[in-house]
């Protein structure tokens, strides 16, 4: 199922939901989602769209907390052979696997914000590095909270523009648009040279 089939059958799933059995459904989506590897970026923008600006963030950041330490566990416990096999075929993971054991808190927010892997295949290969579960999950919520809030804002003004916004909305989209794929290049270059990946 591609990106674009996922986001529509969530919006279809909502329709005529009560808000909080909304929000629960939602959180589990994200959740299953995030760890069968569909693209992060889908759900807070989804979520803005769904929930708004507010809410769409804060359901989107616990469920990628609960995604992230879900696959943190099953790399660590469950996984782990598969999970090395796949982090050997992957360059930037031993210079991160280095990185980690000077700074694991900073390591896991650069992580998090550098785009150079998919955001569940991250949460899979930091459970095999030596960070502890409390600094992982800081650095997680620490790294993932500027994008998030970004995509659910672009997801609220998103939805205002496609039903009939003004022109306002419109240039609120667009001028939101432009800036979060700005910001995520330079926090992602910034990230990379940190990283030294």
């Amino acid at each position: 199922m591609n990106p674009a089939d996922w986001s529509d059958a969530l919006t279809t799933a909502l329709e005529g939901q009560a808000f909080w059995a909304g929000l629960l459904m939602f959180l589990g989506a994200i959740v299953v989602g995030t760890l069968l590897m569909v693209p992060a970026w889908i759900f807070p923008v989804a979520a803005g769209a769904a929930f708004g600006w507010g809410w769409g963030t804060v359901v989107s950041l616990v469920g990628g907390a609960i995604a992230a330490q879900a696959a943190y566990l099953l790399a660590r416990h469950v996984l782990r052979d598969r999970v090395e096999r796949r982090a050997k075929k992957i360059k930037a993971f031993k210079a991160v696997d280095k990185a980690m054991r000077k700074a694991p808190l900073k390591v896991v927010a650069l992580m998090r914000l550098s785009p150079v892997l998919p955001s569940g295949l991250k949460s899979y290969l930091l459970g095999l590095t030596c960070v502890r579960a409390r600094p992982y999950a800081i650095g997680t919520a620490l790294g993932t909270l500027p994008g998030t809030a970004l995509k659910a804002f672009i997801g609220d003004e998103g939805r205002e523009a496609l039903a009939g916004g003004s022109a306002t909305h419109w240039a609120v989209f667009g001028a939101g648009l432009v800036a979060t794929i700005l910001v995520m290049l330079l926090i992602g270059r910034y990230a990379r040279r940190e990283l030294g990946i």
